[in-house]
């Protein structure tokens, strides 16, 4: 009886913790299916549906560390919550957003709300087992990440069913039922300890002047004119941040982890150029079935769910292998791959080809998300574990960050061929990058040997 009632007070503690690590994926790769909708429907070139993309990996850049933070100083119960009604407030906005802007306005929302959640649920998690005396168990950290995983691969065939079903509010609606689902399962649920008060506060200097740095970068990216002006801030802020945060106690983003670590850096800096290829092809791939081979929304989420399947069953199947170097090896040569297969596609080409391209990039993406996960792991001091966490998760928005402002250019005249191929020049510069900085793992093991 006893083993019955902590089993059931364990599903019901990691309930609503499942659900808020799902929003912010799903509501990523849903709008992928839906993009070229929302953009004919408020008569906006196809370029600018990166204006939606881009907000969310913004907000979510500085949210994660920053909603982790404000967990620590207050409680992260109440930050889970915090995020679960940023999500409502940002469905509704967008199922009856008056104009574009509005649209942005959400997806902004979202990205905030979307971030507590995971670094929420870590704390929790943490809280709780440490209240009972106990380890974290494996099951509950890989639960929350695999709710990721399921997301990733659900998202634009979902996107796909609802747009086509319901029009493109379908997919800020669905939001609606998770949120209010996860409520009431958090709502007076004793399973929550409360946190210990942080000992030291928000590092509000770092975090304005991070932001700062990031919106300017993000404008040079999106609207690359009066660059003689643009850059050289960028490069300020940047300069003014990395002093800064040198200085603070507990800084918003821990500059000097990044200067003396090597291979923590260097994890960092392939992980940004993964990312960079995810994205473009998990948003440009469909807006390119869509406009040039005429596919409906619907089928083209399913043409894209054997690339995440295909990530989300890798990623199960090596999950236990403490071989990274291998794993980034055979990895970067699937991706590689891949990218060079996407110059081979036409509207013309058969969907079989499409498909196993997607596939093959899907290969990559698991291989190379667990063996930087590892390596990461390896890297990392361990008492500063959870900073090096935080700070994967915002380097991995940046690359999506990146993407988003490529696509916008690419496609500002429509999903085109020629388009489709100028991005994949851009992922084949990133394979370059993750080549480049996968050489000192390969050196390290080497002297190791």
């Amino acid at each position: 009886m006893t083993t019955e009632n902590n089993s059931g007070k364990t599903i019901r503690f990691m309930a609503p913790l499942v659900l808020g690590n799902m929003l912010n994926p799903l509501n990523s790769t849903m709008l992928a299916t839906a993009i070229v909708e929302i953009t004919g429907a408020f008569k906006q070139n196809l370029g600018s549906g990166a204006l939606l993309i881009v907000p969310l990996y913004f907000t979510s850049a500085i949210g994660q560390p920053l909603m982790g933070r404000l967990a620590d100083l207050f409680s992260a119960k109440k930050i889970n919550i915090l995020g679960f009604l940023l999500i409502l407030v940002s469905a509704v906005i967008g199922i009856y957003a008056p104009s574009f802007n509005w649209l942005i306005v959400s997806r902004i929302l979202m990205g905030l709300g979307s971030s507590a959640a995971y670094p929420s649920a870590m704390t929790m998690i943490r809280q709780r087992y440490a209240a009972m005396g106990q380890q974290v168990p494996s099951v509950a950290l890989s639960t929350v990440a695999m709710a990721s995983q399921v997301s990733i691969a659900l998202g634009p065939f979902l996107g796909g069913i609802l747009t086509e079903s319901f029009g493109w509010q379908g997919i800020f609606a669905v939001n609606i039922p998770f949120v209010i689902i996860a409520l009431l399962l958090s709502y007076n649920n004793n399973n929550y300890p409360e946190s210990p008060k942080a000992k030291t506060g928000l590092d509000v200097p770092g975090l304005t002047l991070f932001s700062a740095f990031l919106m300017l970068l993000l404008l040079t990216l999106l609207y690359p004119t009066y660059l003689y002006i643009k850059l050289p801030l960028t490069i300020l802020l940047l300069l003014a941040c990395i002093y800064v945060e040198l200085k603070h106690e507990q800084p918003f983003i821990n500059v000097r982890l990044l200067a003396i670590n090597l291979s923590l850096s260097t994890t960092f800096l392939r992980q940004i150029a993964i990312n960079f290829i995810l994205y473009l092809v998990l948003y440009g791939l469909p807006q390119w079935l869509e406009q040039s081979k005429k596919i409906n929304p619907s089928r083209v989420g399913l043409m894209m769910l054997p690339m995440s399947a295909a990530a989300m069953v890798v990623s199960l199947l090596i999950s236990k292998t403490s071989k990274y170097i291998h794993l980034l090896i055979f990895g970067t040569l699937c991706i590689t791959a891949a990218t060079c297969g996407l110059f081979f596609l036409n509207h013309n080409s058969p969907v079989i080809s499409v498909m196993g391209t997607a596939v093959l990039i899907g290969t990559a993406i698991g291989l190379l998300t667990i063996a930087n996960q590892g390596t990461l792991y390896a890297a990392a001091p361990a008492n500063q574990t959870g900073t090096s966490f935080g700070l994967f998760r915002t380097v991995g928005y940046i690359g999506a960050i990146v993407a988003g402002s490529r696509l916008k250019h690419e496609f500002h005249n429509g999903a085109t061929d020629q388009g489709l191929h100028q991005l994949t020049v851009y992922g084949l510069v990133a394979c370059a990058i993750i080549i480049l900085f996968m050489l000192p793992a390969i050196f390290k093991k080497m002297k190791r040997i």
